[in-house]
């Protein structure tokens, strides 16, 4: 497994309980151990982390629910 985003998805699954309390269904953007916030869309958590954290640098934007939803593609 890659270790491409291991620290954002770590911060988010320590956390989700936590911020599901305030911020059920919003989107987070997290780069290393830095949340850059949380947003009403993923184009505001896209923005908000490309400003923040520079188009050459990754970070990661998870919806906040309890879990995670399934998506069909055929």
């Amino acid at each position: 497994m890659s270790d491409l985003l291991a620290k954002e998805t770590k911060v988010f699954q320590e956390h989700r309980e936590e911020w599901l309390q305030d911020h059920a269904g919003e989107y987070v953007t997290i780069r290393d151990e830095e949340v850059a916030g949380f947003f009403a869309s993923y184009g505001e958590a896209f923005t908000a982390g490309f400003r923040r954290f520079g188009p050459s640098r990754n970070f990661l934007i998870r919806q906040i629910w309890r879990t995670e939803p399934a998506y069909f593609v055929f």
